[in-house]
């Protein structure tokens, strides 16, 4: 799930308002690289990730695609994942928190990041999606289960705060968590949806940016969706959509697992 905290606009979008240059923007896109030792496990991946069609139509869509991890989120993401584990059973990489692959963990594999194409500023709206197989149904569901523990939510808010000043954000980034409602897909508890708000920094108040997270889990593959605006969220109508056709194809590549 740390892929979610890859596209940073925050600096990217006030240093626009100040000079006036697209060169102002950091990169949107830092989604990992196709990872991981196991080939049929990258092949179920890269069928469940997102596409644009998926999506809803009226967006005209633009494409980025996956870039190698920046050095210094993967020590955030090191720091997350212990955080998680205080609270109980987790994998080295919950829904690609970490990027760490190896062991249990057979695949972390990302879709490319979909923005806004007349959004040359900020790149938003944006959706993407990361896939993370394991090597059993049950281990992915443990992982499910932490990030659905309310502790949780301070790990994954710190380690966006941090990561969001590193990717040029600006000092005084601060991000909140909360647990809404999800549409029901995959095993387990049917989903679970964190809402991250993100403000300070760079970014110009009151101007917010809003990242709905979804993470699901079909059997041993964990399927996390983001989608990101600033100033509100997108329609849960448009997300629910987008996110059942994805359901659909882990569904048809991993079966109940």
């Amino acid at each position: 799930m740390i892929r979610l905290w890859y596209r940073v606009v925050a600096g990217g979008f006030a240093g626009a308002l100040v000079v006036g240059s697209v060169s102002a923007l950091p990169s949107t896109t830092h989604l990992r690289q196709v990872s991981g030792g196991s080939s049929t496990a990258l092949a179920q991946a890269k069928a469940i990730n997102m596409k644009v069609t998926d999506l809803t139509t009226t967006i005209k869509w633009a494409t980025e695609q996956p870039s190698a991890t920046p050095k210094g989120e993967a020590p955030l993401g090191k720091t997350a994942v212990a955080c998680i584990a205080k609270g109980g059973p987790v994998s080295p990489d919950p829904f690609g928190t970490s990027g760490v692959t190896g062991g249990v963990v057979l695949v972390d594999n990302s879709s490319p990041t979909y923005f806004e194409k007349s959004a040359t500023l900020t790149h938003l709206p944006s959706a993407s999606s990361e896939v993370v197989v394991l090597k059993t149904g049950a281990g992915a569901l443990a992982d499910l289960g932490a990030v659905g523990r309310k502790a949780s939510l301070a790990c994954l808010a710190t380690q966006l705060a941090a990561d969001s000043s590193l990717q040029g954000a600006g000092k005084g980034v601060k991000a909140s968590a909360t647990y809404m409602s999800a549409p029901h897909f995959g095993q387990g508890s049917g989903g679970v949806h964190i809402r991250f708000l993100e403000s300070g920094g760079n970014l110009p108040a009151p101007l917010k940016i809003y990242d709905d997270v979804y993470d699901y889990v079909q059997g041993p593959a964990e399927v996390s969706l983001t989608f990101i605006n600033l100033g509100s969220a997108l329609s849960s109508a448009s997300e629910a959509s987008a996110i059942a056709k994805v359901m659909a194809r882990a569904k048809s590549a991993v079966g109940k697992g």
